[in-house]
């Protein structure tokens, strides 16, 4: 998709949301950034000195209702108090899902469609010392390094495996 198409359509959307009565900001940069590095995200909405921007991951460019409902998403956080997935950004989610047919979530479900827009290789894999609950993670973070320190929902200890 070229980006002139792309800036057309989160102007449409945008004018369609208005439409629905929500409070969408005024305050975004027209051009949708496109990201070639992101891997695990399909979109974001960026913050900087009161005006938003929008960026989209180049993997979604040719999946147009993937585009769309990822734009939806990101246009939803720049409504007053939506910066999270709260009570106010989901009350939203849910006038859109209603009106359109959509299914605008926080994240979007693991379809055999979106599989290589997320995967990821497992490179740690944590196990719980009680339930025996396993936690694969792709990147060296804090629980991988000491697992010790932290636990399980059952309460139990975790400890590195692989």
């Amino acid at each position: 998709m070229e980006q002139q198409e792309l800036d057309g359509l989160m102007k449409s959307i945008w004018d369609d949301l208005q439409g629905l009565g929500i409070p969408v900001s005024e305050n975004i940069v027209s051009n949708v950034l496109v990201n070639t590095r992101a891997k695990r995200r399909l979109g974001c909405s960026i913050l900087r000195e009161g005006v938003y921007t929008i960026e989209v991951s180049s993997r979604i460019l040719d999946r147009p209702e993937l585009l769309r409902q990822t734009l939806i998403h990101e246009l939803l956080h720049t409504c007053r108090g939506c910066r999270d997935h709260g009570t106010r950004w989901k009350a939203y989610a849910q006038r859109v899902n209603d009106a359109w047919g959509l299914s605008i979530e926080r994240t979007v479900k693991a379809q055999e469609a979106l599989a290589p827009l997320r995967e990821e290789k497992v490179r740690y894999i944590l196990e719980c010392t009680v339930c025996g609950a396993k936690y694969p993670r792709s990147r060296m973070s804090k629980a991988v390094k000491l697992p010790q320190r932290y636990q399980c929902r059952c309460g139990g200890k975790l400890q590195r495996i692989l």
